[in-house]
This record gives C-alpha cells, structure tokens and sequence, in this order.
C-alpha cells in the first residue's frame, strides 16, 4: 500500500516535542543525543555568562565644546535583569580613523554606572563611535560590545575663519576634494545574498535574502535579476531605502548563477551567488497565524541510495530551549514543526537542524515580538510652560494586567531642534536588548522595527534576519569536551586587574615564569607565577586613584630573557564599520549655524557663571608672557631633585650605544661600570652602607627594580633622561637609596602607560574610577539674576529609581531658551523588561 506525501509528512512530525518555557524537562525518543545539546547550550550559559551592555544619552548629537552625558547599564544577557558579575566598566570613544580618543573607567554597582565626557570646541568634525564593554565582554569579542555612532559638529561660524580670504579658499577647495575622494569610497556598493538555512541545494526551493549596503553599511535602494552563465534570467528583485529584500528562488544543478544589480549612481555590477550544493539540507521557517511553522528538507548525493536521514531541531531564546524534536526523513519528505508564538519569551528565537552525527547542518533567526510588553508612560503636568517655571513630570511602569513594575531607569529632555540627522542612530533599550545584542554585524536604524508594528516591519525584520548572523556561540565549538570558558584570557573584573602573558623574542610562551609585581607608594611587594600557558593575572586594584605599577618577569630559571605582553585596557578598534561622512565644517548648513549659535552661548555662560564647571572650550592663539618658571615636577619622580643628570636630546649619538649602562660608563662623575659577562654592576663611590653592599637603588619611571638586569636592555632611543642620586638627594629612598640611586626615565608621548621595551620589565599606569560631574540643573523658587545656559539639553537624570508602586515623580525648572523639547526616558525594569517612552513639551520664548 502507497504512502501519500501528506502522510509520510505527518508521520515525520509524530516525535516533535515542545518545551514549556522556563522548564528543563523533556521528553524524545532518543534522549541521549537530545540531552547532551541541551546540556551544552545550558552549560555555555553557566560557565560564560554573557553580558549585554547598554548606554542612553541625553543627545544623540553634538556640537563640539559641549558635554555628553550617558548612562550605562550592564545586563545578564539571558535574563536582561541589571548583572553583578563584573564591577567594571570600560566606556570609550573612537574616531573615524579608528583612534580611542576618550577613555573613562567606571565602577559598576548593581550593573549601572554613569559619566560624561567633555568634548574639547576644538575636536575634528565627524561620526565618532561610543563603546561600553566589561572585560569579560572581550573574551566573546568586540562584535559584542555595545557600539553607538555618535556625530560632533563643528557649528561654531569661527571654525571657518581661517586667516586671509586666499588661505581660506585654499584650505576649502582642499577638504572639498578630501570630502569628494571619501565619498566615493564610502559610496561602493556591497550586494550580498544570503540562503535561508545557510546552503543552496540543486532542486529545491528556497528564500534568498539580499542586502545592499555602501561602504559605511548603510541601506541601498537597489534593483536587480538573477541570471544563469547563459545570462537567461531566472527571477528579479527590489530592495526598499533599508536596502534588504528576499525572493524565491530554485536553483538547478550544474548552472552557477550571478546578480545583475542597477546600483544608485546609474551604473550596474555583477554579483556571484553562492555555488549550488548538489546535496544538503534546507531550513524554511514561515510566520502563519499563531505559530512559526518550521519545514526541513535533505537531499542527498546524487546516486547515492536513499536512506533515512535522521534528524534533530533544537531552538532556544537566549540560551532558554524552548522546542526540541526528531525523527527521520528520506527522499522528498518534510520535516515539519509548529511553534506556537504565545509560549515564546520576546526575543531571537534560535533554530539549528543537526544531523544524525550532532553536526549543525543549517540555522535560521526568527524574531519573537514582545506580544505582552510594559504598559510604560511619562507625563507632564502641563502642555506648556513659562521661562523658569517648574516642570513635574510623572513616569508610571506597569505590567500588561496593570500591576506596578519596578525600573531602573534615565531621563534625558533636550530640544528637538537639534543637529541634523546624518550620521545618528535610533537604538532603543528595547531595540539592543531583543534585536542587536544578539546579532553580528552593524543594525543600521534598529528602532525602525519596534516603531510602528505593520505588515511592513515585520517583513522588513525577517528580510534584516535573513542576511544577519547570531554572534553568542557556534554549535561546533560548543560540542566539544573543552569548557567553553577554557580559552578566556580576560577576567570578569570585581576590581581594576593588570594581566597578560610572558613571551620569549619568538613569540612563544614562557611556562610557569616568576612575577614581581610593585606599586608606587605602597609598602607591599606581590610575587606571583605565570601558568604553563605563561598568562597572568593580579587583580583587586581599587581604583580610587590612577596607581603606577611595575611588573618585572623572569623565567622559571631565572633568566631575564623575557617580554612581558600586557593585556591593552582600551582594545584598538578592528571590526568597526566605516562611518558615515559628515558636510565639510568649513561650510555649515544653516540649521547646524544655528544649533552652534546656541550652543556657543551655553558655553560662554557656563564658563562665565559656574567657575566650577568643566568646559570643553579651549583657548586659540593665546600668548602669555610673564617670569620664567621652573619645569613642571615629573609626576614620576618621588624625589624632589637629582645630583646628576644626563638628558639624552644633548648627547651626540646617544642612539648608537647598545644599552644604558654603556652610555653612563665616563659621564658622570664619581659613578664607575663595570661588565661581567653579559651583566654590569655600578657602583657611586663615595657612599658606603651600613649593610656591606655597594648596589646602588634602580628605579624606571619612579618604580624600583630588584637588579640592574630591569635596565639592560631599554634602548638608548627609548630614554628621555638618566638622574644619579647621591647622599641627601637620595635620603627620600630611605635605606634601599643608602648606596645612591640610578633613575631612568623613559620618553612619554602622549599615552598614558609609559613602558619600556626591555625584556623582563614593564611600567603601566592603571586608572582610577571615573567621578561623574553632576548635571547642572537649578532650583528656581526664588529668582536669580544669572542667566540660564541650558538651551540644548534642559535636563539629564542620569538615576531615575521606579519603586515598587510603579510610579516616580521627576521635577525640573525650564530656561530661558523657549522652543519644543523632547523627553525620553530609558531603562529596565527589575524583572529584565527593557522601559523605553517619550513625550513632549512647549515652553514658551521669553518676552
């Protein structure tokens, strides 16, 4: 007797089991294989607790000479409840050119923390990027770090005033062919097609998703037609402003296939598709009614006899497995499953079909709505308001069935008319929490699906998932023996932490080497030892103030021959996308004129009415003339003076010699070298110690060595000075400078850790815990005489705290500046629920 098609479909779909959210219990008919992947996924969230980081800002542009203010918010990544695993916080700014040009370390209590950075009125005009990451974080890479363009305008009209009317046609027409040149390049386009499930295979039917972007990852608008080598067109295809779209699509065996695509400049470009796979697997996922119907289909090698394909389909919500199933399926059956939506936590539901030897054979993203989302409302008392007058904003958190929901959250009220839109982005809490925390890759616009909940969004997302990779783990790697956190070399931080790992010239790892590690100003010496691997790791740092540190390393025999490779605090950009360009600023729109005219008066009141603020404005073309003083003391050097000193800027080929200690040998007075070997001993005559020794104190950078080895390798070109101390000038060192003191100190530049290249020694800088400024917002109950500075952000609430009644009560006083402004308020209740809403008000000009 005949099977029918339906038939054998029904019969693959008998062994599906769905798990009830929340529960680890299941049931299949083969367990063991089930089991051990749900253990792993379970196990991958246990041992490396990812972390999602977030930060909201009062603006999401800025003029330069202005403040930005952020919050920054640290969520467990299963839970999205505010994380206690790590303490600290890394939050940076990076230029265009790829360059971290702001730094602040923060103490993170209860996952929050918050900060500000001053943007100086003389910083280059651009798309800047924000990113906030624990180090942690870094283990998983910084594709997870939480990153947010963030566009400086040079709106000051003195930006272009730039000496006589001939130089400053020079310098225009020369950006105006920079700006030309990076604008071309940013303005290449990039097609990619993407199958759903990961594979095209010979004869079946499947979606293609299609992404369009330019250099710098915006959206294209672009048409195209799949041809075959014969160039006989197969189908056709649009993507909207977003520039993604899907088609359908079957692909034959033998025939290679390519896109020919009429790009926006009016030119057209070929795209290879990927190759026809003759056998594999495919993974469809269709959104009907209430359910996410789920099809899988194999085909196998051609020739090849047909024989049952086992199978296994697990999906999960951030780790949470929320359907598993299996069965067996030949020839032209389906695999299929339904999923219904109303069990499903909000979020990427993750799909990976796994072959009958637990390899993963195809995936596919599919996003949960948050069907039963916060009712959240913010609220002011009046439409409208006088200069000066007190605005009382009421904010109320409640569940979908009207029940008080406790928040942690923000508020940020600036004007709306702001800086143009070019360059910004529209990420929300919710957005970074449910979409582009989870994804590899740049999100342009990922508010833009949460917005407004149509037909026309929701094919969007699914178009946005079919060309966006998951980025927490792959399977491969997990179904492994190894534990997943066995390779992480950065630890989930309680304190600041100094780490790395000892190497050899050849870049090989040092076993199991000694370490001393001291710090300037404290009594105590830590010794420790690497691991076989040769990493290491001091932690408990408390970060009250920046601390000097030096680290000296040996090998387990002793030997000096060793580099020392710490871990970098702030990790230079390597996968940022391209950003955006903005106008050139030696000729600014009007809107942005105008936006600077403000801004430039807030400046010069805050300077000149709040002597206590911090300014970005920074004085041009200065000259002062007064009495000469004294050199500023090294911060460097605990002593006060040297009794010699060599400047290394005066010595003719200093460069040449081979090490320091040949350059000391006949120039100063009284200080004698001698060689044994490959060692050198020193000794300042005229000093003799009570303890029998003549081995002068050894310092680099202020910090003491335990031998002249620290020293010997420290290239000449590396050195800015050389202080012996003798007698009283050494007296500071107590009995450790009794036989005089040998002080090198190494060239700075501009960074902050100063170190030198010799093997076995290494000086840092580690930075103390950013001390947020407070935003000034004044009381007006009785009246002032001072103007009021405030015309861009009227109000920031960097810790808005919504207590168990569900509802908060925020008061503030308006300015003088009139016009609309919105607020917005952004943040996470304490049951991991992101809170996101905005209002507006008027307040009236000032007569």
């Amino acid at each position: 007797m005949s099977i029918s098609r339906a038939q054998r479909t029904r019969k693959a779909v008998a062994s599906l089991v769905l798990l009830g959210v929340g529960s680890l219990a299941f049931q299949v008919a083969d367990t063991a294989p089930a089991t051990q992947l749900l253990a792993r996924l379970q196990a991958f969230y246990a041992e490396a607790q990812p972390e999602i980081s977030y930060v909201h800002l009062n603006q999401v542009a800025y003029a330069a000479g202005e403040t930005l203010w952020f919050k920054a918010y640290v969520l467990n990544s299963q839970s999205h409840q505010l994380d206690s695993l790590s303490k600290v916080l890394y939050v940076d700014m990076v230029t265009p050119g790829r360059q971290v040009v702001f730094r602040r370390t923060l103490s993170l209590r209860g996952g929050l923390a918050e900060g500000d950075i001053v943007l100086p009125d003389t910083l280059a005009q651009g798309v800047y990027t924000l990113r906030a990451y624990t180090s942690w974080m870094r283990n998983q890479g910084e594709e997870l770090f939480f990153t947010r363009r963030v566009p400086v305008w040079q709106a000051s009209a003195e930006a272009s005033e730039i000496g006589s009317v001939n130089a400053r046609a020079a310098v225009v027409a020369g950006n105006a062919r920079k700006y030309a040149r990076q604008l071309e390049a940013n303005h290449k386009a990039d097609v990619q097609f993407f199958p759903e499930g990961g594979e095209y295979v010979a004869d079946l039917q499947t979606v293609v998703g299609v992404k369009a972007t330019d250099a710098t990852g915006q959206g294209l608008a672009v048409s195209g037609r799949i041809l075959d080598e014969q160039n006989q067109e197969v189908t056709s295809f649009t993507t909207p402003a977003l520039g993604m779209s899907s088609f359908g699509f079957t692909p034959t065996a033998g025939h290679r296939y390519h896109a020919r695509v009429a790009l926006p400049d009016g030119t057209t470009t070929d795209y290879p598709l990927p190759v026809v796979q003759a056998a594999g697997w495919l993974l469809n996922v269709r959104e009907l009614g209430n359910d996410y119907q789920v099809y899988i289909r194999h085909q196998g090698a051609a020739g090849a006899a047909p024989a049952p394909e086992t199978l296994r389909l697990v999906a999960h919500v951030r780790g949470l497995p929320v359907f598993v199933g299996e069965g067996k399926i030949s020839g032209s059956e389906t695999y299929q499953a339904s999923i219904p939506k109303a069990k499903l936590p909000a979020g990427l539901l993750h799909l990976t079909v796994f072959d009958g030897q637990q390899v993963a054979r195809a995936e596919r993203l599919v996003f949960v709505p948050e069907e039963q989302g916060l009712r959240v409302t913010l609220t002011p008392n009046k439409p409208t308001y006088q200069p000066r007058e007190a605005v009382t904003m009421q904010v109320d958190v409640r569940t979908p069935t009207g029940e008080p929901a406790p928040a942690e959250l923000s508020l940020a009220v600036a004007n709306t008319a702001g800086l143009p839109a070019v360059g910004t982005t529209d990420a929300t809490m919710t957005s970074h929490l449910l979409l582009s925390s989870e994804l590899r890759g740049y999100v342009e616009n990922p508010g833009y699906y949460f917005r407004n909940q149509t037909a026309a969004t929701r094919r969007a997302l699914n178009d946005l998932l079919l060309t966006q990779g998951w980025s927490r783990f792959v399977w491969k790697e997990l179904l492994t023996d190894k534990p997943t956190t066995a390779e992480y070399v950065f630890p989930a931080e309680q304190a600041l932490s100094l780490g790395g790992q000892l190497i050899r010239p050849n870049q090989k790892p040092v076993p199991n080497g000694s370490l001393t590690l001291l710090q300037k100003d404290a009594k105590n010496i830590i010794v420790s030892n690497a691991n076989p691997e040769g990493y290491f790791l001091f932690l408990g740092f408390p970060g009250q103030d920046t601390t000097r540190v030096l680290l000296q390393a040996r090998t387990e025999k002793g030997k000096s021959n060793v580099l020392i490779k710490l871990n970098e605090l702030w990790p230079t950009p390597t996968k940022l996308l391209p950003v955006p360009l903005l106008p050139a600023a030696t000729n600014p729109q009007a809107e942005v004129l105008a936006y600077g005219q403000r801004s430039r008066r807030q400046q010069v009141l805050e300077r000149q009415f709040r002597p206590d603020t911090t300014s970005g404005i920074v004085l041009r073309n200065v000259t002062i003339r007064g009495q000469r003083q004294a050199p500023p003391r090294d911060p460097r050097s605990l002593h006060s003076q040297a009794t010699n000193t060599l400047d290394l800027s005066k010595i003719p080929n200093a460069n040449s010699y081979a090490n320091i200690f040949d350059l000391i040998q006949g120039r100063i007075p009284g200080v004698t070298v001698t060689r044994t070997g490959f060692s050198y001993s020193v000794l300042i005559r005229g000093i003799s110690s009570i303890m029998g020794s003549t081995t002068p104190l050894f310092l680099l950078d202020g910090m003491p060595l335990n031998d002249a080895d620290g020293l010997l390798t420290i290239p000449p070109n590396d050195v800015e000075r050389i202080e012996v101390l003798k007698g009283a000038d050494a007296a500071i060192y107590g009995s450790r400078g009794s036989n005089g003191a040998i002080a090198v100190f190494t060239k700075r530049g501009g960074s902050d850790d100063v170190r030198g290249p010799a093997a076995g020694v290494v000086v840092r800088t580690l930075p103390g815990f950013y001390r947020a400024r407070q935003f000034y917002a004044p009381q007006y109950a009785t009246t002032s005489p001072k103007p009021d500075p405030r015309t861009t952000t009227l109000y920031w609430l960097p810790r808005l705290r919504v207590p168990a009644s569900g509802s908060a009560q925020v008061t503030f006083y308006a300015s003088d500046q009139g016009g609309t402004f919105r607020a917005a308020v952004e943040g996470v209740s304490l049951g991991g629920q992101p809170v996101v809403s905005e209002t507006s008000l008027q307040v009236q000009d000032r007569k």
